[in-house]
């Protein structure tokens, strides 16, 4: 780029640390292009803290953008919120006052991210939503059920408080502002599916949305590559992670079964929820030592990036334990054989590395079963049994990989560039 020519602002709006990684590794591809920063837009909890670690450990750019979003000691019902969403719209104003020349990419269409659209929206920046995980259809998972009275309360306030909001902006900030739409002005998805999923569930005109791919494809697909055709990079790998390079290795990558689309820290969840969880993915480890000794195979098992290490029993089974220091695509390219939730997004790794795969479902989760829509899996796991059987033909190398890796596109980051850009 000729030198004296200011970059474009590109910010990068993160959920949580799920995200953000996913962001990162398309970085290398916009930065030539783009002053590219991370915009965290969070009030004070885990889940920012942990983005604000991993952006300060890894020396990656990040500005936060909170101002109103802090949960206060005292509430006063209905004005608490007004005042805080005024000053945060003001915050709003103040960013693109100080860098007019920008572009906005969030991962989702979030009730936290209204604000700062309707603001670049009115000034006329681009403003993008990038999935970069599963997004299913409404209402697909189960959910816990609150009681009716809690639910109708609820909705009786949110209801009455968009209303007191639409009044407020029409008072301090006109009717030009309140007109002004809070979506996207274009959408990259996955999949095909996904143009009618962002349809239906937020109201973004299919007109606006764009199939991409996902940056996993390429990314998994030059990493496996490289892993396979470079030795001695491989052996590095092997070396940063403490893995026998003489053993062959499981990998589970980690979602809460009974709670998807939703996953929290696990303090927030009850001790019979804790409790299932462990023992579920227990079970799975369980039925893979019964195969495949500790002599000739590690296990490998990744959390989830929204959770903490509960599982320390395992330790028994000779597993070990990657959290979020670990590279979710390096430990898959290392590894033989793949577990997964079928509904977990790291599945849109796995398609792209040739490691065979099992989709397990084995509590038979209605949802769950429905998962082929958005991947290019072959077969769900539905029960034990069928678990134990898939195993045996792992061991004995009758295992096919379970996906259909001919449909996706390995150029998806070159793509995914090129859609941000346009």
């Amino acid at each position: 780029m000729m030198s004296g020519i200011t970059k474009k602002r590109l910010y990068l709006l993160p959920v949580y640390i799920g995200s953000l990684k996913y962001y990162e590794k398309i970085l290398p591809y916009l930065t030539d292009i783009y002053d590219v920063r991370f915009l965290i837009i969070r009030p004070d909890d885990e889940r920012r803290r942990g983005m604000l670690s991993y952006c300060k450990t890894h020396e990656l750019q990040a500005e936060l953008l909170d101002v109103g979003l802090s949960r206060g000691r005292f509430r006063i019902p209905f004005v608490s919120a007004i005042l805080k969403r005024a000053a945060h719209q003001k915050a709003c104003r103040a960013l693109f006052d100080k860098t007019p020349n920008a572009r906005l990419v969030a991962v989702k269409a979030i009730a936290g991210f209204e604000l700062i659209f309707r603001e670049a929206n009115r000034r006329g920046i681009e403003t993008i939503v990038l999935q970069s995980a599963l997004t299913p259809p409404p209402n697909f998972y189960r959910k816990d059920a609150d009681s009716f009275t809690t639910a109708f309360i609820y909705r009786l306030y949110y209801a009455i408080l968009n209303i007191l909001f639409f009044v407020s902006d029409v008072l301090t900030q006109g009717w030009s502002y309140v007109r002004t739409s809070t979506h996207p002005k274009k959408v990259g998805v996955i999949g095909k599916e996904g143009v009618e999923i962002f349809h239906t569930r937020f109201g973004f005109d299919p007109s606006t949305i764009t199939v991409v791919g996902n940056a996993e494809y390429q990314r998994v697909s030059e990493l496996k590559t490289r892993v396979v055709e470079d030795g001695s990079y491989r052996q590095t790998l092997l070396q940063k992670y403490g893995l026998d390079p003489k053993k062959k290795r499981v990998i589970i990558f980690c979602v809460w079964y009974e709670h998807h689309g939703a996953v929290r820290p696990a303090h927030l969840y009850s001790p019979k929820d804790i409790k299932t969880q462990i023992a579920y993915y227990g079970r799975i480890i369980q039925a893979i030592r019964s195969v495949c000794s500790e002599q000739e195979y590690d296990v490998l098992f990744k959390l989830h990036p929204a959770e903490k290490n509960i599982y320390e029993s395992y330790r028994q089974f000779g597993v070990f334990f990657f959290g979020d220091e670990s590279i979710s695509e390096e430990l898959l390219v290392l590894s033989d054989l793949y577990i997964a939730d079928p509904c977990t997004s790291a599945n849109y790794m796995v398609v792209a590395s040739g490691v065979p795969a099992l989709f397990v479902n084995a509590e038979g989760l209605p949802a769950l079963n429905k998962c082929t829509l958005f991947y290019p899996m072959k077969h769900i796991i539905k029960n034990w049994e069928e678990l134990d059987k898939t195993l045996l033909a792992f061991k004995k190398g009758t295992l096919d990989a379970g996906y259909d890796e001919s449909t996706i596109d390995k150029h998806s980051i070159d793509r995914i560039v090129e859609f941000i850009g346009k």
